[in-house]
C-alpha cells in the first residue's frame, strides 16, 4: 500500500492553535493529496488545467521518439517486423501515449494482449462451439455458460473446466495494454528488487461481466473472469508487465516512481488562488458603474429647485437611447450635468505580475527552461540550454528503447518470430555542424578513394532522417524508366529513318527527286533545338507538335537532339556539384 506522501495537518499545525506561526504551513496543505493515488488524480488535473504543464510534458513525451531502426539483413523479416510495430500497433504513438503516462504519473504500467479464441466443450457429446457464435447465459459465481449445443441440440451448462482458449496467432490482433496507476498494486520486495503486480478490476467492467455483456466476456481473458468471481484483484504473471518509472528517494515509496509534477502542486495552487482573485477583482472591478447627476454651476443656481427631475431623468434615458442608435447624436441640456464613477479600477488591483511569476516557478519545479516552452531560445547560451535538455532526457530515452524492445520481443515470441534488434536514431536536439562537417569530410574521402571508407552510406542517411531503402529503389526505379525511355525513342526515331529512307528510294526508282537529304535534316534540326531550348515548357510543346503535323521525321531528329542536350547538362550539373563537394577536403 502507498504510503503517506507528506507531513500530516497534524504535525504542521502549531499546538497552540496558530497557522502561519509554522513557516512549513499553507493553506493549500489542507487540500494537497495524502495518498499517493490522490495525487495521482490531481497531477491529471495539473496536465489538463495547466498550460504550461500541459506543453512541457507533450514536448518532452514527444521529443525523445524518433525513427524506428531495424538491425537484420534479413529484409523479409524487416519489413515484417516493420509493418507489425509501424502499421498494427502504430508503435510510435504508442510510445508518446506511454511517455506521457510516465511524466503525468511517474509510472507507466504496459502489458501485451495476446488474442485468442474462446471455445466452450459441450459436457454431452464433447463438442466443440466458437462461442462468439452462439447465445448464452453467463454466471459469474459459478463461472459457467449455460447454452444451447448445436451438436446434440440440448441445453447443457459449460464450467470452468469446458472453457478452452486458443491463441490466434494474428498480428493484426495484438494490442499493447496501459494500465491506470490507479488501479495498481505492487507488492515489493526490498531485499531482491522483485516486485509482484496486482490490479484492481474497476466496478464497471465488473458490472459488465454481472450484466453478462457478450463482447466484454467473449475476449476477456479466464484470469479476469477468475478474479471477478472471487471479488479480489487480478495478479499479473512475472514478466508479463512493463514498469517505466521515475525514481524516487529510497524512504519513499521505493516500488513506485514519483510523479514529477509533485515539486510544482504548491505553486500550482498558489497561482489558482490568484486567478480565482484575478477573477473577483474581473467581475467586480473592471466595469465602472456610471452615475448622471445635475450638476449645480454656482453656489445659488440648484437645478434640483428649478426644473423637474422626473422630467430631466426622462429626457436623459431619450437621449442615451437615440445616441445607442446614432453615434453621432448630439444633446442638449440647458444645465450642467455630472458624472460620478464607481469601480473601474481593476487594472490596478489585477495580480497578472505575481501570476507571470508564479508560473515561471511551476515551470521552473519541472526543471525545464522558459524558452522551452515559449521560444526565443537564441544567443550565446542556447547550446549549453539545449545540451543541458539533453543530457536531461538521456534516461528517459533509455526507458523508451527498452519498451520499444520489448514490444517487439514480445510479438516475436507469440508469433514465433525470429527476434531482431529495434531501436531509434539517435536522439539530437541541437546539430553538432563542426561534427557534422567532419563526419562529411570522412565520408567523402572514402568514396572517392581519397581516404579509408570509416563511415557507411547508411550512416549518413541516418544523420540526415534519409530512408536509404527508398532512395535506392527510387534510384533503381529512375534508372529503368531513364533506360526504357531511351530505348523507346530509339525505336521510333529508326522506325522513322526507315520509313524516310523507303519514301526515298520510292521516289527515286519513281525518277523524282530526292525529298530528305540527312546532313540538311541535322542542321535544321539543330537549328530548331536551339530555337525550342529557349522557350517556355508550354511553348515547346506547341512548337513541338506543330513540327510534327509538318514533318514528323524533322520532329524526331529534334526529339534525339532535344534528349541528348538534356542529358550532357544533367552530367554537367552532377559533375560540377561533386567537384564542389571535393574543394573544401583539398584545401
Amino acid at each position: 500500500m502507498a504510503q503517506d506522501l507528506m507531513m500530516s495537518d497534524a504535525a504542521l499545525w502549531n499546538q497552540n492553535g496558530g497557522t502561519h506561526s509554522n513557516p512549513y504551513y499553507t493553506f493549500s496543505q489542507l487540500y494537497s493529496p495524502k495518498r499517493l493515488k490522490e495525487l495521482f488524480k490531481m497531477c491529471e488535473y495539473l496536465f489538463y488545467q495547466s498550460p504550461q504543464i500541459f506543453a512541457a510534458l507533450r514536448k518532452f513525451g514527444e521529443y525523445p521518439i524518433t525513427e524506428v531502426t531495424y538491425e537484420t539483413t534479413n529484409e523479409s523479416l524487416k519489413r515484417q517486423h516493420k509493418d507489425l510495430l509501424e502499421r498494427v500497433i502504430r508503435v510510435r504513438e504508442f510510445l508518446l501515449k506511454c511517455s506521457l503516462d510516465k511524466w503525468i504519473y511517474g509510472n507507466a504500467f504496459i502489458t501485451m494482449y495476446q488474442p485468442f479464441v474462446r471455445y466452450l466443450k459441450c459436457p454431452s457429446c464433447s463438442a466443440l462451439t466458437n462461442i462468439k457464435h452462439i447465445k448464452y447465459k453467463f454466471n459469474v459465481k459459478g463461472l459457467t455458460f449455460t447454452y444451447s449445443c448445436d451438436s446434440c441440440h440440448k441445453e447443457v451448462v459449460a464450467k470452468e473446466k469446458d472453457i478452452q482458449d486458443r491463441k490466434l496467432m494474428l498480428s493484426r490482433s495484438i494490442n499493447f495494454i496501459r494500465w491506470d496507476p490507479k488501479n495498481m498494486e505492487i507488492d515489493h520486495n526490498a531485499m531482491t528488487g522483485e516486485s509482484v503486480y496486482y490490479y484492481k478490476i474497476p466496478q464497471s467492467d465488473v458490472e459488465k461481466v454481472n450484466r453478462g455483456h457478450k463482447t466484454f466476456i467473449d475476449t476477456l481473458p479466464i484470469g479476469f473472469l477468475k478474479a471477478i468471481q472471487k471479488s479480489k484483484p487480478f495478479k499479473f504473471a512475472d514478466g508479463a508487465i512493463f514498469h517505466m518509472k521515475f525514481g524516487s528517494p529510497a524512504g519513499i515509496n521505493p516500488q513506485w516512481g514519483m510523479p514529477p509534477l509533485l515539486p510544482a502542486l504548491d505553486r500550482f495552487f498558489y497561482t489558482q488562488i490568484l486567478r480565482k482573485a484575478n477573477e473577483a477583482i474581473a467581475l467586480d472591478h473592471l466595469v465602472p458603474f456610471r452615475i448622471l447627476h445635475p450638476l449645480q454651476s454656482t453656489a445659488v443656481a440648484d437645478p434640483m429647485q428649478t426644473i423637474s427631475l422626473s422630467n430631466w431623468k426622462y429626457n436623459l434615458d431619450q437621449n442615451i437611447r437615440r445616441f445607442r442608435k446614432d453615434p453621432l447624436h448630439i444633446m442638449y441640456s440647458p444645465i450642467p450635468v455630472g458624472v460620478v464613477q464607481v469601480g473601474g479600477q481593476g487594472r490596478a488591483l489585477l495580480t497578472l505580475g505575481e501570476v507571470q511569476e508564479a508560473e515561471k516557478s511551476i515551470i521552473a519545479a519541472l526543471g525545464i527552461p522558459m524558452e522551452f516552452i515559449y521560444g526565443g531560445l537564441t544567443g550565446q547560451g542556447m547550446n549549453a540550454t539545449m545540451r543541458l535538455i539533453e543530457n536531461q532526457l538521456e534516461t528517459h530515452i533509455a526507458d523508451i528503447i527498452n519498451l520499444l524492445q520489448w514490444v517487439d520481443d514480445s510479438c516475436a515470441k507469440f508469433l514465433g518470430w525470429e527476434k531482431i534488434q529495434v531501436g531509434l536514431t539517435p536522439f539530437k536536439i541541437i546539430d553538432d555542424l563542426n561534427k557534422q562537417n567532419t563526419i562529411l569530410s570522412i565520408w567523402t574521402q572514402g568514396k572517392t578513394g581519397q581516404g579509408p571508407q570509416i563511415i557507411s552510406d547508411s550512416t549518413m542517411a541516418e544523420m540526415n532522417d534519409i530512408d536509404l531503402d527508398k532512395e535506392y529503389k527510387r534510384i533503381k526505379q529512375e534508372t529503368l524508366d531513364n533506360f526504357r525511355m531511351q530505348q523507346d525513342t530509339n525505336i521510333e526515331i529508326q522506325k522513322m529513318q526507315n520509313a524516310a529512307a523507303s519514301q526515298a528510294q520510292q521516289q527515286s526508282a519513281a525518277g523524282g527527286p530526292q525529298q530528305y537529304n540527312q546532313q540538311q535534316v541535322i542542321a535544321n534540326a539543330d537549328q530548331l533545338v536551339a530555337e525550342i531550348s529557349a522557350l517556355d515548357q508550354g511553348s515547346r510543346k506547341s512548337r513541338l507538335y506543330q513540327l510534327m503535323q509538318e514533318d514528323f521525321v524533322l520532329y524526331a531528329v529534334v526529339v534525339q537532339r532535344l534528349e541528348q542536350q538534356t542529358n550532357t547538362t544533367r552530367q554537367q550539373a552532377t559533375a560540377n556539384i561533386q567537384q564542389q563537394q571535393q574543394t573544401p577536403q583539398q584545401g
